[in-house]
């Protein structure tokens, strides 16, 4: 039988896969409305493995499908695509296949290599086919979602090692971010703050600084034009043996779109929602680790930096691990807390009387909250100072660092009072 291939531009349906599961499916209808619906088969099972809790009611079955929506995806997977300058490489790498802003188009080309475990594949059994005809060569087909420039790598561990793009079907196990020339450091900053992380007893993923040099065969497309390391972190939604592990951001969770993940919720949102998909504990971390960017100046813990993953069956979500961990204030010096914490986002208010109104809007005992923000500047404190991977940073990005840090320990310190 010969396989029928047809480019992503005249695919008008996708099945929706988590793993090999099929949970739904994508119409794009005439006019560029993109539906979304579960299939009857996975309702029958009352949603599980988990797809998304932005498709749970809170009476814990399945909410009814979603309104389809005109030249754009339904939000749980506008969220799964790159933003801004990433999506921009993305789609000049598969100009000839994919339609510049078309998200179904973007969707069915990335489809193979998704964060997470999901999978979208042509309804109709044929192949999206996004490879170069002419030349024979395949074409990089995983989506990250954010908008640094970003790739996911295969470590090669044979002759010669190295780093290089996953092509065709491949899966990439790593996340590879690049240096920038507007933030000077930013790898080595990220590095730090994440090494900083574990010290203080958070789940972090392997990381690990590289030259770029390593990397081989990066298209043209996606190269970034800096000078400097590369942070390359190992994908923990992505098992030892390869296999895909299912995670969704805050985005996600609450339906809102990637244009909104600054504003669409705030801190006390994600605390309370732990609280109720996961425990009371997974709240509480939710709050060391928020307690750990204030103190290191991180402007940047908008929605979709902080993600549940589904470990096992997928039946029950669990807290991600930390990533995207660093400070802001170096580069942007007047820099805010990317979401409201009980109504305050200028990091000097963070003090105790704003800890004790986000336990309340939280639903946290307030005796935990405070205590787990002293427990998080006493680590701090501890570690920091000696940290050997804070050597690593450019002296004046690590003093604005080191600023702030004395700045606001004794500010959430009064969280002890």
């Amino acid at each position: 039988m010969v396989e029928r291939l047809h480019s992503p531009k005249s695919i008008t349906s996708l099945d929706v896969l988590l793993n090999d599961l099929k949970v739904g499916t994508m119409v794009r209808t005439p006019g560029d409305f993109n539906a979304f619906s579960l299939d009857e088969a996975y309702r029958a099972t009352g949603g599980f493995p988990v797809l998304s809790l932005s498709f749970r009611a809170a009476t814990g079955g399945l909410r009814k499908d979603p309104k389809p929506v005109s030249r754009a995806l339904p939000a749980f997977f506008a969220n799964l695509l790159p933003e801004d300058k990433l999506r921009e490489a993305m789609e000049k790498h598969h100009a000839d296949s994919v339609r510049a802003g078309n998200d179904f188009d973007l969707l069915a080309a990335l489809g193979s290599d998704l964060p997470g475990a999901v999978r979208v594949v042509p309804s109709d059994g044929t192949i999206a086919v996004v490879d170069d005809g002419s030349k024979s060569k395949p074409k990089a087909r995983f989506s990250l979602a954010g908008v640094q420039m970003k790739l996911s790598v295969i470590k090669n561990t044979g002759k010669g090692g190295g780093l290089t793009l996953p092509l065709g079907d491949e899966l990439g196990s790593y996340i590879a971010k690049f240096p920038s020339t507007s933030f000077p450091g930013v790898s080595e900053n990220e590095y730090a703050n994440l090494a900083l992380a574990a010290a203080i007893g958070t789940d972090v993923p392997e990381r690990e600084l590289v030259d770029q040099s390593e990397f081989a065969g990066i298209p043209e497309e996606f190269n970034t034009l800096s000078d400097g390391k590369v942070l390359l972190v190992k994908r923990f939604d992505r098992g030892a043996g390869g296999e895909r592990i299912h995670i969704e951001d805050f985005a996600q969770v609450f339906g809102i779109y990637p244009s909104r993940k600054y504003e669409g919720a705030t801190y006390h949102d994600i605390a309370a929602a732990l609280g109720v998909a996961i425990s009371s504990a997974a709240a509480l971390e939710f709050v060391r680790r928020l307690a750990l960017g204030v103190i290191t100046g991180n402007g940047d813990m908008h929605l979709k930096n902080w993600s549940v993953i589904y470990p096992d069956a997928g039946n029950k979500p669990a807290l991600a691990p930390v990533y995207d961990m660093l400070s802001t204030v170096p580069y942007l010096p007047a820099d805010t807390m990317a979401l409201s914490l009980a109504g305050e986002r200028s990091f000097k208010a963070l003090g105790a009387p704003r800890w004790k109104a986000f336990a309340h809007r939280a639903r946290l005992p307030e005796a935990a909250v405070l205590k787990a923000v002293v427990n998080v500047v006493e680590l701090v404190n501890q570690h920091w100072w000696t940290l050997p991977e804070r050597n690593t940073i450019p002296e004046k990005v690590l003093e604005r660092i080191d600023t702030h840090v004395s700045l606001m320990v004794p500010i959430l310190g009064t969280c002890a009072d």
